[in-house]
């Protein structure tokens, strides 16, 4: 190879000084036919067959351009600036015209590749094709230590023998042309070794295509090597320069992984400097009841952990061993998208294609047990229910019975409460509900509003009856009574304990109108209490009168005739004789003494009759008889 150079070398410089060359018809002679632009050529001789012509006395005529109608006189140096093929005429006065073809190309500096050795050494690769020749200046003392001819392989090296910074320059050359092109200069400092490259990120952009980052250094040529699910037995991948990534497409991500290491590769050595390998992910989430389920495998060599992603965030931290990670703590009906990133010692890190799945539950919420029912006016019912917040409903439906028939499905609701507008005894209610995993619940409990009665007897004690309140999952702890006067005030509050009737009987002369109502208390805290429907006692004005009277008594019992009643807000008394003549006659229920216009009146049997109205307005009339007795 040496001694090839050395050839090259001589036949360049050899070039060189012969450079001389004569028109089509050899009457003149030119330094340069061929050159890069700016090219100056000059006509070395132009009386070559000639004598005196050219000169001040016998001018000739040159045409650089051949195309210029008014060329100048005795021209000898011309510059072209622009690439092309010219023909070059000069016009003798004596012997007329002669010619020679000249050719500009255009000036490009041969671009190369520098790539580091070991041992202080260099090889370059001139990736240029312009030219036929290439030299080398290595030392930039502007001595060219190698010329290359133009081929397919364009490659030099050299050896400084120790470390060094400096220049190497690089000028191409057509064949027959000036030396004239543009130097390419490249700065290049020699290494006695190479540097131990590092992958900085491996990531996966779909499921064909993984990407591979690193940090390039000044003239280092980079192999990649690729191993397929193992992260040892490589192949050669792609050479790369003067970059700092790769693209890696046509894999199959999703089948296997993949291990890629790069080497710092010494072409003069045939040598390699490898990094740490690093893997991809084939990385798979599978979904199952509450919980997500990531797998993957890949090589766990020099992994110091691997980071589970959930939607953009850290999620959890797994030794680099770890091929398995159960997520439980997912919603149902919620997308959740993962993503692994394997964290090296030194490092790198390789981030796996982001997998998405959408979580379910499969369990069956449970029942609605406690349910309370609370009747308003009479006429609707409120209910209000208790769920277990273990669950999260998305809504409720609510079914009615009426008396004990089967359940329909009566209204849908997202709220704890429904109000029934068509209140009526018998009716009973079961709450059931959907999760937002789309779970039914087992069938609730079944609620019964409590359905209150009462019975008035002839003394004017009210018997209350009333239904045992269904609905609560540990029944009722006690119920409580509420009698309320006309106007809605609280009159008493009896605890009836676990009973179902009572008999309400204390005397009240003022309120003739009552009413009454049930409250329940459940044994479980936190329920709602449940009520019944509200009742409407009115009390007997229970009119009562002597049969007999003596208004010449010794005592003060009987001495007057009266009619007395309860609740009287106003009565007429008419007292007839046997003949059916008035006796007697009071608007203000006033008592008879048996007189009649100050006259006693005799022994007898009278007729009364009593009309008037309660205190809650109803009217009433009551006829009877009475004996008068003086004796």
């Amino acid at each position: 190879m040496k001694q090839f150079s050395l050839f090259i070398l001589f036949l360049f410089f050899a070039l060189l000084a012969q450079a001389q060359y004569t028109s089509r018809l050899g009457r003149f002679k030119v330094d340069q036919i061929r050159g890069c632009a700016p090219f100056t050529m000059n006509i070395t001789n132009a009386n070559l067959i000639t004598v005196g012509e050219c000169a001040g006395g016998k001018p000739c005529l040159m045409d650089y351009l051949g195309n210029n109608p008014s060329p100048p006189t005795n021209l000898f140096t011309f510059t072209y600036n622009t690439p092309g093929t010219y023909k070059l005429s000069v016009l003798y006065q004596s012997i007329g015209i002669d010619d020679i073809m000249i050719t500009v190309d255009p000036n490009v500096s041969p671009s190369f590749e520098i790539y580091s050795c070991a041992g202080s050494k260099v090889s370059i690769n001139i990736t240029d094709k312009t030219y036929d020749t290439y030299a080398i200046d290595f030392n930039n003392d502007g001595i060219i230590d190698t010329v290359i001819p133009s081929g397919n392989n364009q490659i030099a090296t050299f050896n400084y023998g120790a470390p060094v910074s400096t220049n190497i320059k690089v000028q191409g050359k057509k064949l027959n042309a000036a030396n004239n092109c543009t130097i390419n200069s490249q700065p290049f400092t020699a290494l006695p070794t190479l540097p131990f490259p590092s992958i900085n990120t491996l990531l996966a952009t779909d499921a064909a295509t993984l990407q591979l980052a690193f940090t390039p250094q000044t003239n280092i040529q980079y192999h990649t090597e690729i191993a397929f699910n193992n992260s040892s037995n490589f192949q050669l991948y792609q050479t790369l320069y003067n970059v700092s990534a790769l693209t890696a497409p046509n894999l199959a991500v999703d089948k296997n992984y993949y291990c890629f290491r790069l080497s710092s590769f010494d072409p003069c050595a045939n040598a390699n400097t490898y990094s740490v390998p690093v893997c991809s992910h084939n990385f798979n989430v599978t979904t199952a009841s509450g919980v997500d389920q990531l797998a993957w495998q890949t090589s766990s060599t020099g992994i110091a952990n691997i980071q589970v992603n959930r939607n953009n965030s850290l999620l959890t931290t797994l030794p680099g061993s770890s091929t398995l990670y159960n997520d439980n703590a997912v919603v149902c009906k919620t997308n959740y998208c993962y993503q692994l990133v394997s964290r090296y010692v030194g490092g790198a890190t390789s981030t796996s294609l982001q997998k998405c799945v959408d979580a379910f539950l499969t369990a069956t919420p449970t029942a609605i047990n406690n349910t309370s029912a609370v009747v308003n006016n009479n006429s609707q019912v409120d209910l209000v229910w208790l769920q277990d917040p273990a669950f999260t409903a998305a809504g409720y439906s609510i079914f009615r019975s009426q008396n004990k028939s089967a359940y329909v499905l009566l209204n849908n609701t997202t709220a704890t409460q429904f109000t029934d507008a068509a209140y009526a005894q018998g009716n009973c209610y079961r709450i059931n509900y959907t999760d937002l995993c789309d779970n039914a619940s087992l069938q609730g409990k079944p609620s019964c509003s409590i359905w209150l009665s009462g019975m008035l007897d002839d003394t004017n004690d009210v018997t209350l009856l009333w239904s045992g309140y269904k609905g609560w999952n540990l029944g009722v702890n006690n119920y409580v009574i509420q009698k309320f006067n006309q106007q809605g005030q609280l009159l008493q509050t009896i605890n009836a304990a676990t009973d179902t009737t009572y008999t309400d009987s204390q005397q009240d002369l003022v309120n003739q109108v009552v009413f009454y109502k049930i409250t329940a208390y459940a044994n479980e805290s936190g329920v709602s209490i449940s009520v019944s429907n509200e009742i409407k006692i009115v009390k007997n004005i229970n009119l009562f009168s002597p049969t007999a009277f003596n208004p010449e008594s010794k005592t003060s019992v009987n001495k007057t005739f009266f009619v007395r009643g309860h609740f009287i807000s106003k009565m007429e008394i008419e007292i007839f004789d046997r003949w059916g003549s008035l006796v007697f006659y009071s608007e203000k229920n006033e008592a008879w003494d048996g007189r009649r216009d100050g006259g006693n009146m005799p022994d007898a049997s009278y007729v009364w009759s009593a009309k008037g109205t309660d205190l809650n307005g109803n009217s009433f009339k009551k006829s009877g008889t009475v004996v008068l007795i003086r004796k």
